[in-house]
């Protein structure tokens, strides 16, 4: 018996099918890369895919990666199919303007932590963020929270308390233990950022817990957080709103970000509860007074929370480890604090007013800062038009991205030797000159309407806590061959930074 013949049709369309991918990739695919042909790329896989930049994030060497890429490549980079980067002042400048037509793009949307509500970070349309901007800025003004400056002295003191008792020794002890400044500056950053927003502080340092979880946890997720952040594909199906719904974090997590969500909900609900009259001035209270709800106040408690913690932490060790670890800079900066208790120049603990005054305290923070650029994220903003940037053709929809990590190592902007730490270079300048390569190190907290809202009171903390602390001890490394082990995911986390402490009060 003969077998039936093959369905020549249905063999054809199966065919057909796989086929139809392949060329609608191919077509994609040379589509990509043919837009921005004309811009340099550290990979074909970056003019027509996310492999580069993805592989590149998760490794844990972003920070080293975007820091060379100028000095092969000029002042534009594809990174990606629809994304070229930066770290030319003029461009980030211009793009970040309140009259550019740049906008944020979706990488943004990886802030969304609420399904229901955007925020501050998330939200996309630019007349919509800066009205929500200058809501917020001012709830969290010193003319809406007068004891700002003591609530994070009340901070420094614990801190200086904790150390003092537990880790420092004295002429005649010598205690063993080592101090991890990895997450006692996280615990701090924390107590004060609690502090600030709801009045009280959450306890880390005290009791040297993460209390909410949430630090650990954001530490072991940043290599996934990450990477969904720059992959646009991923982060549209993380950040969106269903699977936020679905598998997002929840107030009844026990840990974790959800747990620190549970703490902001509930301190939240008890102000609204006793209609603000318990008499604390906190950002809090600014926002019931400004007219926020009490869903929007949950909302702008936790995102302060957030926006308070890591940045800061990242900066205050960056900052520190290099003090230490360069014997000139950590001996002409003791002196300095020195002459500056001496002469009754300051006060116990130190306000910011007096810590700018002390010009190789600036010095060292600005290089440190400089050094070691506190957020390594991309930043992206795209415009609807076709631009031109130094002379460059941008095409429409293209996301100019910023490379803080190259820029804050610009031998055009901070001389030949911007690879070297050297605070020196702020120093015997006039006050223009100087004051324009602060405000270039100050790129790293954004620029124009994009600025980050937390920029002076993150500089407060560092400045307070660098003080203070070289005040109070001779501080060395545990171990000055490998003093810590670092890597870069849009942050930097560093671990096993360990310090010894010697008590010494100037």
């Amino acid at each position: 018996m003969l077998s039936n013949p093959p369905d020549i049709p249905n063999t054809i369309a199966l065919l057909l099918v796989p086929a139809g991918v392949v060329l609608w990739y191919i077509f994609t695919s040379f589509h990509s890369w043919y837009r921005l042909r004309h811009i340099p790329a550290p990979s074909v896989l970056a003019t027509f895919s996310y492999l580069w930049l993805g592989r590149n994030t998760f490794s844990g060497k972003q920070y080293w990666v975007h820091r060379e890429l100028h000095a092969k490549y000029g002042p534009f980079v594809r990174i990606g199919p629809k994304e070229i980067m930066t770290d030319d002042v003029s461009v980030i400048k211009q793009i970040c303007s309140s009259r550019s037509p740049y906008q944020r793009s979706s990488w943004y949307q990886t802030g969304r932590f609420n399904p229901y509500h955007d925020n501050l970070l998330s939200m996309l349309r630019t007349p919509a963020h800066r009205e929500l901007k200058t809501k917020v800025l001012t709830t969290i003004s010193p003319r809406e929270n007068p004891g700002m400056e003591q609530a994070i002295n009340d901070q420094i003191e614990t801190l200086i308390r904790v150390i003092r008792t537990r880790y420092a020794s004295t002429s005649s002890e010598n205690k063993q233990s080592l101090f991890d400044l990895g997450p006692m500056s996280l615990f701090f950053t924390m107590d004060v950022t609690t502090c600030l927003v709801f009045g009280r502080a959450i306890g880390d340092m005290e009791d040297e817990t993460d209390h909410s979880g949430f630090l650990q946890h954001v530490a072991d997720l940043w290599p996934q957080m990450s990477t969904s952040a720059d992959v646009p594909w991923i982060r549209k199906i993380i950040f969106s709103p269903v699977f936020l719904k679905l598998l997002g974090p929840k107030v009844s997590d026990k840990k974790g970000f959800g747990n620190l969500m549970a703490f902001a909900e509930r301190l939240v609900r008890e102000r609204f509860r006793t209609g603000g009259k318990d008499g604390k001035q906190d950002m809090l209270t600014a926002m019931m007074r400004t007219g926020f709800d009490q869903a929007e106040c949950e909302n702008y408690a936790l995102l302060l929370l957030l926006s308070g913690t890591e940045s800061t932490a990242c900066a205050i060790r960056a900052v520190l480890s290099y003090i230490i670890t360069t014997p000139s800079v950590y001996s002409k900066l003791k002196e300095e604090i020195a002459t500056a208790v001496r002469d009754g120049a300051v006060s116990s603990p130190i306000t910011f007013a007096q810590a700018k005054k002390l010009p190789y305290l600036q010095a060292a923070i600005y290089e440190g800062i400089r050094m070691r650029t506190p957020l390594l994220g991309l930043w992206p903003k795209w415009s609807p038009n076709d631009e031109t940037l130094l002379g460059v053709h941008i095409p429409a929809g293209t996301s100019v991205c910023m490379n803080t990590s190259a820029l804050l190592r610009s031998p055009k902007l901070f001389g030949g030797d911007a690879d070297v730490y050297n605070p020196e270079r702020f120093m015997n300048l006039d006050d223009k000159t100087r004051m324009e390569m602060e405000h270039n190190v100050e790129l790293a907290f954004g620029t124009g309407q994009w600025m980050c809202i937390g920029k002076s009171i993150a500089l407060t903390e560092i400045n307070k806590i660098i003080f203070e602390l070289l005040r109070n001890f001779d501080i060395q490394m545990a171990n000055p061959v490998m003093p810590h082990k670092i890597k870069s995911y849009g942050i930097f986390l560093e671990s096993e930074m360990y310090l010894k402490f010697k008590e010494r009060l100037i």
